[in-house]
């Protein structure tokens, strides 16, 4: 009966370790996570976009305003254009608009940092189609390439950093013609294409500023 028994045992054993080599051996190959923005942008400007990308660093180097935000920042497109069938993490715009980031750059710089401390960018220049996808305003500045919105990079509410936008476009906004848009959480949008406000609707009455 006991030996009945221990073959019993050592056969239901044999059987359990027979199964977990088998399903071992065929468990699925765990995903390879996705690059990182900083992995695809380091592939993409060594791509086609070679030139352009050299080209548009050194005009930035030659207005002194290269040293700002990451080049790879201020090409992104969105943070969001994975969700775009036809999304592309990084565009050089057109050459003719790159001056319109330059003053940009340095409101954030001079202004807006002083105030916000160090940001991050999670959308600039859009062509129309991502703009489309990303349901920008049909007169945004991103088209322009005058525009980025932005996150603080240290931790803020949403109130905190509305107490500090607020007074700062007040009393800057006209003088460096700065378009404040403020959204959702603490995604705000900052350009120097015209003195406005904007909430999340991008209508003036949405906007917090009072």
């Amino acid at each position: 009966m006991k030996r009945a028994l221990v073959a019993a045992l050592l056969l239901a054993l044999a059987a359990a370790a027979i199964w977990l080599l088998l399903t071992r051996a065929v468990a699925p190959i765990a995903r390879v996570a996705p690059q990182q923005d900083a992995d695809l942008f380091a592939a993409w400007r060594l791509g086609a976009a070679k030139e352009d990308v050299a080209a548009i660093e050194a005009y930035f180097e030659k207005e002194g305003v290269a040293d700002i935000l990451p080049l790879a920042d201020i090409l992104r497109s969105d943070a969001r254009w994975r969700t775009c069938k036809a999304g592309q993490p990084f565009a050089v715009p057109p050459r003719g608009l790159w001056p319109s980031m330059v003053p940009t750059l340095r409101y954030i710089r001079d202004e807006l940092v002083p105030v916000t401390g160090p940001v991050r960018v999670v959308s600039g220049y859009r062509d129309p189609v991502a703009n489309a996808c990303f349901k920008g305003a049909k007169a945004s500045r991103h088209l322009h390439f005058a525009a980025l919105d932005l996150t603080p990079v240290r931790p803020l509410s949403r109130a905190e950093l509305i107490a500090k936008l607020c007074p700062l476009h007040a009393r800057t906004g006209a003088r460096f013609a700065v378009g404040l848009g403020i959204y959702k959480v603490t995604r705000f949008h900052i350009d120097t294409a015209g003195r406005r406000r904007w909430g999340a609707d991008y209508h003036a009455a949405s906007s917090p500023c009072r």
